[in-house]
């Protein structure tokens, strides 16, 4: 009896097919920076990696980018990636890699991946199919693309900056399908870029010891201003690592929260916040102090803690790196520092957990809107609905509401046409230290 297929072609021809429609119909470049799709670049390669025998994949990871988007919003992630993909495409065409593929690891991704063919002549296997090269690779896109995104978007922008590159080869054989055998070896590529970044963090740990050790801690004072007139309120105290691995705050406290060392970290932090006080606060200014919500757990942290004879110039800014999950328990620990005297802020408000719960629940004498609420407000709508409604609320709950992150002219305009109490921003503001303050970044930073 002769087999018969009803309704289509045999199966693994029909799985097959199906698969390559779905292939098909993939964009072939990724619309946000221009780069080929993954299945494009391998398609591409497929003839001269059959004539070569070989394939070299480079992973780039860029480790911190997702802070990026947690800190900056979307809309920030988005160009800083541009601008990676620029350096990229020019630091390649300047190397021996410039015949490589350069292609996105998933569409709209924050990793790149390079697919190089060794060129004729080179060992298949050897440092010359990309062991050196791309060793001396990383070095330069770390340098230059660190250099451009400072030059870009700012110093806070270049510290995020974090790039593991993994490597893997690729010898073709004929009797496995191609496809299956390159996505093979980039997960070898990116497990061996994660190898890498894990021994990074542990030498980062060993960094976080020995600053709490040397009490190796910096504080920028942020200027917050009143929006109406530009006059000085008061100052958020933001401290930062003198090594470069832990310039950035949100990169210290990841770590410390990693080694178990997030009290100890807090307590560094807060006891060199406060040691400025006498010397920058004048009569009338408010002093605004980072604390996670981890920190009211800590037995020393107590309403003593903040040693201070007028508490009602601390501001106590609740920064949740972690969900709050148990509010009645939470504001019976507050209730001893409002009745000193200190008073709270719900910081990154319209960001993370700091939702509309957290300021129904804390209600907080102050709402610090979120950067990407502030991002390019002067022309979205939403988003000037979004603050005109805080504002709003915070005035018939007799708070006042701390725009952040205001980098030009039409954003300042806009949240004070908005009501918007006080700014905080690069447009009208700098950070500074003080003179006898650690003298800035060590370390190269």
């Amino acid at each position: 009896m002769t087999d018969q297929y009803i309704g289509g072609p045999p199966l693994g021809r029909r799985v097959g097919d199906s698969i390559a429609a779905a292939a098909r119909a993939l964009p072939a470049k990724d619309a946000r920076n221009s780069l080929p799709t993954l299945a494009t670049a391998i398609d591409s390669l497929r003839s001269a990696v059959q004539d070569r025998g070989a394939l070299v994949i480079l992973y780039l990871n860029f480790d911190r980018y997702a802070k990026v988007e947690e800190i900056y919003g979307w809309e920030k992630l988005d160009a800083v990636l541009d601008t990676t993909a620029h350096e990229l495409v020019r630091i390649l065409a300047e190397t021996p890699f410039r015949a490589a593929r350069l292609a996105v690891s998933h569409v709209n991704d924050d990793d790149y991946l390079l697919l190089y063919v060794p060129p004729v002549g080179s060992s298949s296997n050897g440092d010359e199919s990309g062991g050196d090269l791309s060793e001396a690779l990383t070095a330069r896109l770390q340098s230059e693309i660190c250099d451009s995104l400072d030059r870009v978007h700012g110093s806070d922008i270049a510290s995020l900056f974090d790039l593991y590159v993994g490597r893997s080869l690729v010898q073709y054989d004929p009797k496995a399908r191609f496809e299956r055998v390159v996505y093979r070896g980039i997960r070898e590529a990116a497990s061996n870029a994660h190898n890498l970044e894990q021994r990074e963090r542990a030498r980062v740990v060993d960094d976080l010891r020995e600053t709490l050790r040397t009490r190796s801690v910096y504080v920028d004072y942020h200027p917050i201003v009143n929006a109406a007139d530009g006059a000085v309120f008061g100052y958020e105290a933001l401290a930062r690592g003198s090594m470069r691995s832990l310039r950035r705050p949100e990169m210290m406290f990841d770590v410390a929260a990693g080694a178990g060392l997030i009290w100890e970290l807090s307590r560094l932090c807060r006891d060199r916040a406060m040691e400025g006080i006498k010397q920058l606060l004048k009569p009338g200014e408010t002093l605004f102090i980072n604390v996670d919500p981890h920190d009211f757990a800590d037995p020393e942290f107590d309403d003593t803690a903040l040693d201070i004879a007028d508490a009602h110039h601390i501001v106590i800014e609740i920064t949740e790196r972690t969900a709050i999950k148990d509010y009645p328990k939470f504001r019976e620990r507050l209730k001893a520092f409002r009745d000193r005297g200190f008073r709270f802020a719900v910081d990154d408000a319209g960001s993370g957990y700091a939702g509309l719960g957290s300021i129904a629940n804390l209600e907080p004498d102050f709402i610090k809107l979120d950067i990407s609420l502030i991002n390019g407000i002067d022309t979205n709508f939403i988003k000037q609905d979004l603050v005109e409604t805080l504002v709003r609320f915070a005035n018939d709950q007799g708070a006042m509401v701390i725009a952040e992150g205001v980098e030009y002219e039409q954003e300042y305009e806009m949240v004070k046409a908005l009501g918007v109490h006080l700014v905080q921003g690069f447009y009208l503001h700098r950070p500074q230290q003080l003179p006898n303050d650690l003298e800035g970044p060590i370390d190269g930073a």
